[in-house]
């Protein structure tokens, strides 16, 4: 992205700048969530800084090269595309891990049927030993 970014290239008008340069920042904003196994806060946070900093200083070094220049709606572009990436991101990382979450506390059908069988098993052993203590408790009278 960097070389296309300061690369002398003309796209003329068949492509508009702004849509590549939110397309670029979509995926660099949802690539860098997922760089770090951080909490979601601070991968937000992170990734949201390195994305500011990144869209408004590449075109601070565009307006200084000769062949290209400064404008204000490519940062605007930018920064739409990296947070909307980002909101993608977190929105995909907060759902596979709550469903991740809700799987390992309840567990899936199976599981919850394994769980019923087991506790079946617990309560008929319960109920035999209760009744061979009644039974010993009789005997003895």
């Amino acid at each position: 992205m960097a070389f296309l970014g300061f690369a002398p290239i003309q796209l003329g008008d068949r492509v508009d700048d702004k849509v590549l340069h939110f397309g670029c920042f979509f995926l660099l904003g949802s690539c860098l969530y997922f760089l770090w196994n951080l909490s979601y806060k601070r991968n937000l946070l992170l990734a949201s800084v390195i994305l500011f900093t990144a869209a408004v200083g590449s075109e601070y070094v565009q307006g200084l090269l000769p062949y290209r220049t400064f404008d204000i709606h490519d940062i605007m572009a930018n920064l739409m595309g990296g947070s909307c990436g980002l909101a993608c991101a977190f929105v995909l990382d907060f759902a596979f891990t709550w469903r991740q979450e809700h799987r390992r506390r309840w567990g899936g059908r199976k599981e919850a049927e394994y769980q019923r069988a087991l506790m079946d098993d617990i309560d008929l052993e319960a109920d035999e030993e209760d009744q061979s203590r009644n039974t010993d408790k009789h005997l003895k009278l």
